[in-house]
């Protein structure tokens, strides 16, 4: 009995893949990096930037867990392959302010497990359920700021991504990833949209042709707004990829919101659907996270002039006031009551 469409939205068209492989030969998978979204590090939404950074001296960590349905289907004609049906990762991030223009920070994604069907019924070994992914570092330099009262907070973000991952688990390219994106902010009323633009240079994908090497230039957009507030604030951003090795565009839709637990912890939790066939966009994903940042105040102004410091010893020096006594008063010829006129004699 033959076995029905898999809808091409739901997971990746590689007919030239499955029809290439030998039938009963097992072969690896090409190894490529299956994560498509990005974790936020430091100031911003949860998966999207916003020109925001830290102030010199503060220090944001955060941990992310995320779980994805589908998000790598192979297809060709009425053979098709659910190579990983569901996939549960976690992304260990953090940064630091060194500047007022200056952020760094870096992340390190684990895939926990994953899980789809046997890959050998089409001449492919099994992949790895657990493993390492593609760590990063990136730098995050400050053009615009709305604390020194311009109307924006504007900063681009150079990242690279180290190729340390694991092949087996479908957690690393063949190169270096090396990212350059422009983000930018505001605040209107109680909302706070945010719009990012960049490009990704990234090994091809192999599932787009057989054989293929090379690099890919990767366009990336996204848009989003969060609510202001100091209870629970709401999120939604959409993430938008394109490439010439994807059949596609790829687009995922997340929406949640955050709530603080105590001074400078807060969880957020986030959800939503994938669009487009391209491999590693699932139709479902689901994040969970908890970030605490923390920042010293802002520092006061200088005075132009410094305040002089006062010693103990000058106090002590200084002889003492005793208040002046109580003197009374000497009559004087003024204040002697007017002498009798003398009457003349006879």
């Amino acid at each position: 009995m033959p076995m029905p469409k898999f809808p091409l939205k739901h997971g990746a068209l590689v007919a030239l893949l499955l029809g290439s492989l030998p039938a009963r030969a097992q072969s690896t998978l090409p190894g490529f990096d299956l994560e498509h979204l990005e974790v936020n590090v430091g100031r911003g939404l949860s998966v999207l930037r916003n020109g925001e950074l830290l102030v010199p001296g503060g220090l944001s960590v955060g941990l992310v867990g995320q779980y994805q349905q589908l998000p790598l289907v192979l297809l060709n004609g009425e053979r098709q392959l659910e190579l990983v049906r569901n996939r549960a990762s976690a992304v260990l991030s953090g940064s630091y302010g060194v500047l007022p223009w200056l952020e760094v920070g870096a992340q390190v994604p684990i895939v926990l497990w994953q899980q789809g069907e046997d890959p050998s019924t089409v001449g492919l070994t099994p992949l790895a359920s657990q493993g390492l992914g593609t760590p990063e570092v990136q730098a995050r330099l400050g053009v615009l700021s709305r604390r020194d009262d311009q109307p924006v907070d504007l900063a681009v973000d150079l990242g690279l991504g180290l190729p340390l991952g694991s092949a087996a688990v479908l957690g690393r390219d063949s190169g270096l990833r090396v990212r350059a994106l422009a983000h930018v902010g505001t605040q209107v009323g109680s909302l706070k949209p945010s719009l990012e633009a960049g490009v990704l240079l990234r090994s091809r994908n192999p599932l787009s042709a057989p054989g293929a090497t090379g690099q890919a230039l990767e366009v990336r957009l996204g848009a989003g707004v969060t609510t202001s507030g100091l209870g629970l604030r709401g999120e939604l951003a959409v993430k938008a990829a394109f490439a010439a090795d994807m059949s596609q565009p790829s687009v995922e839709v997340l929406g949640g919101g955050r709530i603080p637990l105590s001074d400078g912890l807060e969880l957020h939790a986030l959800a939503g659907p994938g669009l487009g066939n391209t491999p590693g966009t699932p139709i479902a994903r689901v994040l969970l996270g908890v970030s605490f940042r923390s920042e010293p105040p802002p520092r006061m102004e200088t005075l132009p002039e410094p305040v002089p410091q006062l010693r103990l010893e000058e106090f002590q020096t200084r002889p003492e006031r005793r208040p002046a006594q109580h003197v009374e008063p000497v009559p004087t010829r003024e204040l002697l009551p007017p002498e009798p006129e003398s009457s003349p004699q006879p």
